[in-house]
């Protein structure tokens, strides 16, 4: 019996100081990539290692807009603005 309970405790340990790292792993990655840290860090608080993987998964905003400034440097023009709609010219 006591012996049983001391694996238990042990299992919790692991799993909560591996909580712990990918929390900590998936706030650096998403303040790399810059995404909201903090939020990542909750992410990785409370599934551990799939929080991790979320945020190694995610697109890096720095280089979505150097290729934007890139496409429209060479004569990239969008067909509509983002978010507007289509065909209306603000007048």
């Amino acid at each position: 019996m006591c012996c049983a309970i001391a694996v238990d405790v042990k299992l919790l340990v692991m799993v909560l100081i591996s909580h712990l790292i990918s929390a900590g792993l998936a706030k650096t990655v998403a303040a790399q990539k810059a995404r909201n840290s903090n939020r990542w860090l909750l992410a990785g608080l409370l599934f551990g290692p799939l929080g991790l993987i979320a945020a190694v998964g995610l697109p890096d905003r720095h280089q979505i807009v150097y290729l934007r400034y890139l496409a429209e440097h060479q004569g990239y023009q969008p067909r509509r603005a983002c978010g507007g709609a289509q065909g209306s010219t603000g007048e």
